[in-house]
């Protein structure tokens, strides 16, 4: 009688083959794993021990781990590249606010009655509107102190970035008696996705913990 095909293989090669039934069979059958390796040896053509099955499966578990936490951490990263670049705009943006800068400003003196040629009201003869008659302009330096609403928005940005780095810990503000620091008001746009990214992070977390456990 000739032998099974799956006999000739090496224990690789057919722990491989056998990976995506045991994936199969406990995924989507909740087979237990002495039920899986029956399942096996009927489909595949020879014999396994449950402790066998029990070892293919926390491969697999293992392979999923780690390819879940390589996504989360890619998007991770991709996050905070981008509140990165927010920050080091908004610096920018802030330092820019602190420039001084020259305010040029007009005032202008009208009539409301027409003007003679020597310069003096004609009586009796008022005109639909107001009508200039000379202006003085004057330059004005300011020193703006900056802006204040951009550092808001940058505390904001470097709190999101925190909390990607799992740095989100209760701050306490010197300045409220030591109370659970609030942060500052939003003026921005929030990041695109970004609570989802945290909310994957965090439940990625919580499936490990899990899974330790067991």
């Amino acid at each position: 009688m000739a032998s099974h095909p799956s006999n000739n293989k090496s224990a690789k090669d057919r722990r491989n083959a056998r990976l995506p039934l045991v994936s199969h069979l406990r995924l989507e059958r909740r087979m237990p794993f002495r039920q899986i390796a029956a399942e096996v040896e009927r489909q595949l053509g020879y014999s396994v021990t449950p402790k066998t099955i029990k070892t293919d499966w926390d491969l697999l578990v293992s392979e999923w781990r780690a390819e879940a936490a390589s996504n989360t951490q890619q998007a991770c990263d991709e996050a905070l590249m981008e509140c990165d670049r927010a920050i080091a705009e908004l610096w920018r943006l802030y330092e820019a606010s602190k420039q001084k800068r020259v305010v040029k400003r007009a005032k202008v003196r009208t009539a409301l009655v027409d003007i003679n040629t020597f310069g003096n009201p004609v009586v009796g003869k008022p005109l639909d509107a107001p009508v200039p008659l000379e202006s003085e302009t004057s330059s004005v330096t300011e020193e703006p102190v900056g802006d204040v609403r951009i550092l808001a928005e940058i505390r904001k940005w470097e709190e999101r970035r925190d909390k990607l780095l799992g740095l989100d810990k209760v701050q306490v503000d010197i300045t409220s008696g030591g109370k659970e620091f609030k942060g500052f008001s939003s003026v921005l746009p929030v990041v695109p996705g970004i609570d989802e990214i945290v909310r994957r992070i965090d439940e990625e977390r919580e499936r490990k913990l899990s899974e330790e456990d067991e």
